[in-house]
């Protein structure tokens, strides 16, 4: 990293895909989001068209590669109620979205155990290098944060670069119920920003 840059926290990666997010033009984006899919997504966004987009940032390699045991099943802790939970041990992308189909429709229908529909895009947010050729699961997307150098998104000096866009998991929109767990959210963090301040 370039030594004048600020040190990558989770904080400034959420203003990062923040500022992406607003360039998107996705209406609602909010940091440590629990309420929208269950576990807590570090970002949670939502489109015009009401798709979510889940980001989950890893700064360190040892933090991905924890979070690859979770996605695959493979650690102890993985209890079905993990933020991949439906994606999990998917073989292929066309298995992933079939599964997130399923469910969404489910929550459409007030019908699957957690009565949430899931993201319809799923991304991984990291600093280069963390994740390795092969380890990414096909149902995620790979954003890195890089110093600025050319782009239209920037934020504390540096920019995300997709390096592969997710893919687009189901089509069901958020339900209501998740739209104002979003603005429930946003309502958080702004009075906790004022009683900081």
């Amino acid at each position: 990293m370039d030594a004048d840059l600020p040190p990558l926290t989770e904080a400034l990666v959420q203003d990062v895909v923040y500022a992406w997010c607003y360039r998107a033009k996705h209406e609602i984006t909010v940091p440590n989001c629990g309420a929208v899919w269950g576990p807590e997504a570090d970002v949670a966004s939502m489109t015009k068209a009401r798709l979510g987009h889940a980001f989950e940032i890893k700064i360190s390699r040892a933090d991905w590669l924890a979070e690859l045991r979770h996605i695959r099943g493979d650690c102890r802790c993985h209890d079905g109620r993990h933020r991949c939970a439906k994606f999990a041990r998917a073989e292929t992308l066309a298995d992933a979205k079939a599964r997130a189909e399923e469910t969404a429709r489910m929550a459409e229908a007030g019908s699957n155990c957690c009565g949430l529909v899931p993201p319809s895009y799923f991304w991984m947010v990291t600093a280069p290098g963390i994740v390795k050729e092969g380890e990414l699961p096909e149902f995620a997307g790979l954003m890195e944060i890089e110093p600025y150098r050319h782009g239209i998104v920037r934020a504390h000096g540096y920019m995300p670069r997709e390096v592969r866009p997710a893919p687009r998991l189901h089509r069901v929109k958020l339900l209501d119920s998740q739209l104002l767990a979003m603005a429930r959210g946003v309502t958080l963090r702004y009075w906790q920003h004022g009683r900081a301040a």
